[in-house]
């Protein structure tokens, strides 16, 4: 197999009949040209490629992706969010024979809740059809994949209010029914999504130049990373009453900071990119400060479970095709009830 080749493609240009359509401008360019009836050649506009190859494939996107997020309990199944204001769900074990242009994968649903471009999207942890999304319409939308035919209705999305553009989400995977999300203006907040009315904290991340991203420790409880064009990753303790407590930032030298990421295989290394060209890790070992704070609350096991489902992935547009305009109701609640059965734990996070 080409490396530099995709071995799968979801939408984009339809290529079939390219070729044909260009030996067809050629041939009508050549005939244009030997025309010697009048002295005065009638301006001809240049051939046009028919819809059919010089549009799109369907389903496919019309403007740029901007947010991508695997489900990780359906592991077929991707989110995309674009700037043409809509979300599509992917099962990419569903293709379509392309012909020359190879196999192609339709969405199996497309979501229209925003009104803007979507920035942001993350599945939820261990809920697999829960989706959260947020976008430049100012709203982050909770939505089940379910009623996803439906999900116009205004009754089957749960939506909030942000005061700026949303940038970036993340589940707490110590305490998945927290979704925190961060926006152009600094500000991040967290919401239980059993309520999702008001947020649990809000703060003031980074001052200037707002927050692009951020991750939580999955190994850690209570850390959360951000960072921001102002060049600085910043560590918060959320376990921290009445809200998260700064625990230091770090300049990290590669210019302004677009993303942000925690080692999957170990707690003190964090990775962040941005507009340096470079790409800088943070090695948190030998800071004795976070050290004395988090090394306690370490977790070997890591927060995000793994699908058991021994190969076998379940036929995702078959479960959304069950139509339920209550669908996420359903696993707010559901969520409520695992809490019962599990009893009473140390709470993570308190509201003030």
């Amino acid at each position: 197999m080409n490396a530099l080749e995709p071995s799968l493609v979801l939408g984009g240009m339809d290529t079939r009949g390219l070729e044909e359509n260009w030996m067809r401008m050629q041939a009508n360019s050549l005939a244009d040209n030997s025309h010697t009836g009048s002295q005065k050649k009638k301006k001809k506009k240049k051939g046009k490629l028919t819809s059919a190859s010089n549009g799109l494939r369907e389903g496919s996107h019309t403007d740029a992706v901007m947010g991508l997020s695997w489900n990780t309990i359906h592991r077929q199944v991707l989110a995309s969010g674009s700037a043409d204001g809509t979300v599509k769900l992917w099962d990419v074990t569903h293709t379509t024979s392309g012909g020359d242009a190879g196999d192609y994968v339709r969405p199996s649903a497309t979501l229209t809740h925003h009104s803007d471009k979507v920035q942001s999207l993350a599945w939820h942890p261990s809920e697999g059809t829960l989706l959260a999304t947020g976008g430049y319409d100012r709203k982050v939308c909770l939505v089940d994949a379910r009623s996803a035919v439906t999900s116009a209705n205004a009754g089957s999305v749960k939506k909030v209010k942000l005061l700026a553009d949303c940038e970036a989400m993340a589940w707490d995977p110590h305490s998945q029914h927290y979704l925190t999300v961060a926006s152009e203006d600094g500000v991040v907040q967290c919401w239980d999504v059993r309520k999702f009315d008001d947020p649990v904290w809000s703060m003031v991340a980074h001052e200037y130049g707002g927050v692009s991203d951020i991750c939580y420790n999955p190994q850690v409880p209570g850390m959360l990373l951000t960072c921001s064009i102002d060049k600085t990753v910043a560590l918060w303790d959320t376990q921290h009453a009445p809200t998260p407590q700064s625990c230091g930032t770090k300049d990290m030298n590669v210019g302004k900071l677009y993303s942000v990421s925690c080692y999957p295989s170990s707690p003190w290394l964090m990775a962040c990119g941005g507009s340096g060209n470079e790409l800088a890790i943070w090695d948190m070992e030998e800071e004795d400060a976070i050290q004395n704070r988090f090394a306690p609350r370490v977790s070997l096991d890591g927060a995000v479970p793994s699908s058991k489902n021994d190969g076998i992935e379940p036929d995702f547009e078959a479960i959304m095709a069950s139509g339920d305009n209550d669908a996420t109701a359903k696993a707010l609640e559901g969520m409520n009830k695992s809490k019962k059965k599990k009893g009473k734990k140390k709470k993570v996070h308190k509201r003030s």
